[in-house]
């Protein structure tokens, strides 16, 4: 086994070699508006990212998660009407390659590594950020952004959430406390929101997405140019025919790369790196139903019959449940 050291030194070695090749890569991007992947925490949207960074893109992961140290809010809320000094100077900063802490980016993990240290500016920029969803219509109006943005059945998501031990009862405290938020999209379900504020569970799970959902919907109806709304069903069912109109609509080469990155992130690899349940390498396949075995029936009623009363044009038909209404209500 490889001491810590010379790991180090290895690890330093290659990304030193391979950095003139790399710059040339990123600052020869093509041109085009900065793209934000989001959507609720859970949805695939680092899987999403990283296809789409294949591309030559500088790949910057969750810059508005308060874990990351640049932003204080989690799932902050901004009405794109008014400006918000604090965002701007944030994204400018991120836009001009500061930050790099936040750079997702192979050879650029530790700080001794070249993506770190030299400058560089990037030729095109990519997001990764499901904290940033309720700022993504801020972002695409104000910065000129073009958003993905990611949905993924309930059960699935929230049976990740319960898995984890999200702490989703908080989150939707957060939401709650905003009352811009509240006015602007979420007062209907103030009474539900209130049920599920000290819980983290199946039902609280359920009712974080929803009012995420509720509003990244709405966001994407109103900005159809900026915004597209993708489901992660049919990215598992068809990634290299949903993935070629995403680069098309973005503007991506659709070069070797593609079709390198598909086989590797869509495809498989090995079981490790498919266990990992932040990873990115995905059996696409199998991905979007696999749900179905993990959640118990109970788990299932309880988010059918919370995601229904949020009466979402998403994941509302009989055979997408395996249980029927009537026994989920």
């Amino acid at each position: 086994m490889l001491s810590p050291l010379k790991l180090a030194a290895g690890q330093a070695w290659a990304a030193w070699r391979r950095y003139p090749a790399v710059r040339r890569e990123l600052v020869s991007a093509a041109p085009g508006p900065t793209i934000l992947v989001t959507g609720m925490y859970r949805t695939g949207t680092s899987w999403t990212g990283s296809v789409l960074a294949a591309a030559g893109l500088w790949h910057l992961h969750e810059p508005f998660n308060p874990n990351r140290r640049l932003w204080p809010d989690e799932l902050a809320y901004a009405p794109a009407g008014a400006p918000r000094p604090a965002i701007d100077r944030l994204v400018g900063e991120l836009l001009e390659g500061r930050h790099r802490s936040v750079l997702k980016l192979q050879h650029a993990g530790r700080w001794f590594t070249p993506l770190r240290l030299l400058p560089l500016r990037p030729g095109r920029v990519l997001l990764k950020d499901p904290s940033a969803a309720l700022l993504s219509e801020y972002l695409v109006r104000r910065h000129d952004m073009r958003a993905v943005v990611l949905f993924r059945h309930p059960a699935a998501v929230v049976a990740s959430f319960v898995r984890l031990g999200w702490p989703t009862g908080r989150l939707v405290a957060g939401l709650r406390a905003s009352r811009s938020l509240m006015d602007d999209w979420l007062a209907p379900h103030a009474s539900e929101m209130d049920a599920v504020a000290g819980r983290s569970d199946w039902l609280s799970g359920t009712v974080l997405y929803g009012c995420v959902a509720r509003v990244l919907l709405g966001f994407a109806n109103r900005n159809p140019v900026r915004m597209r709304r993708v489901a992660f069903e049919a990215l598992c069912a068809d990634p290299e025919g949903e993935f070629r109109d995403l680069y098309r609509w973005l503007g991506l080469p659709l070069d070797d790369r593609f079709h390198e990155v598909l086989a590797v992130l869509a495809a498989g690899g090995d079981d490790r790196a498919r266990a990992s349940p932040f990873g990115v390498v995905r059996a696409s396949a199998a991905m979007a139903g696999r749900w179905r075995s993990d959640v118990p029936r109970a788990g299932q009623s309880t988010v059918r019959e919370a995601w229904t009363r949020f009466d979402l044009p998403l994941y509302r038909e009989p055979a997408e449940w395996d249980v029927d209404a009537e026994e989920a209500g």
